[in-house]
């Protein structure tokens, strides 16, 4: 498959869905870009965590604090939807590292509040800002409206994000890389492709929405950021970010 043809099937696939849709696919080895609505500015979902856990890593390397602090998850901080501290009993103190990986790996809504205690809300968008992610805001907890705004973000800046990740121009690329990686659920960027393939990935959903970011590595490795609002059906609207993805895939091993 041509690059050529790459971006007319792209195109096709996604012209099949209504609301509002945006996926940038970024070839590393290449520099081959696929954009579509790359700077539309969407609703975060639980993509956001990326940048929680980019600004958690920031200050443990600054020894703000250590990753092994044992901090107890606050009443108000269990929220529901995704994770599973809400299950577990409330008088537990977990290693603070142990909460990043929960809130990545599961995307643990209850653990993900309780790292933006520690770091604080106004510090994870300064950083977001810093690393020049104009686009993304952060406002509120998971789960709980604060009245600050909407977090909302682009795939222009997950894809950014995600290779400064890949290249480690942050403090703790690898660890976050490799709780990606850890990711349960494989039933989007991943679906279609080899068990083998490592792919460090982070989803996102609200009713009418449907994300998932992540970093492809295969012969060329590439970072595919697909982001999604106003889907009446999530189950097409997955199906095609997973053959889209797989697309890419397919090109990316000629």
């Amino acid at each position: 498959m041509t690059f050529k043809k790459l971006i007319e099937t792209l195109k096709n696939e996604l012209n099949q869905l209504e609301g509002h849709v945006a996926l940038k696919v970024k070839f590393l080895n290449t520099g081959d870009i696929f954009e579509h609505n790359p700077d539309l500015q969407l609703w975060a979902a639980s993509v956001i965590k990326v940048p929680i856990a980019c600004e958690f890593f920031r200050q443990v390397s600054e020894s703000k604090f250590d990753p092994q602090t044992r901090i107890m998850v606050s009443e108000d901080n269990f929220v529901d939807a995704a994770g599973v501290i809400k299950h577990l009993s409330r008088d537990i103190q977990y290693p603070a590292i142990d909460l990043v990986k929960l809130m990545l790996i599961v995307s643990d809504n209850s653990a993900t509040n309780q790292i933006i205690d520690l770091v604080g809300w106004e510090s994870i968008e300064k950083y977001t800002q810093e690393l020049g992610l104009r686009d993304t805001t952060f406002r509120h907890k998971m789960m709980i409206k604060a009245g600050r705004g909407p977090n909302l973000t682009t795939a222009n800046d997950m894809t950014s994000l995600l290779e400064m990740l890949y290249n480690h121009k942050l403090s703790g690329s690898q660890e976050i890389l490799d709780y990606m990686n850890e990711q349960l659920d494989r039933t989007r960027i991943a679906l279609y492709l080899p068990n083998d393939i490592k792919v460090p990935r982070k989803y996102g959903s609200l009713p009418e929405a449907m994300h998932e970011v992540g970093v492809v590595y295969s012969k060329s490795p590439f970072i595919f950021s697909f982001l999604s609002d106003d889907q009446k059906d999530k189950r097409m609207t997955n199906e095609i970010l997973s053959k889209c993805a797989k697309y890419c895939f397919d090109y990316s091993n000629i």
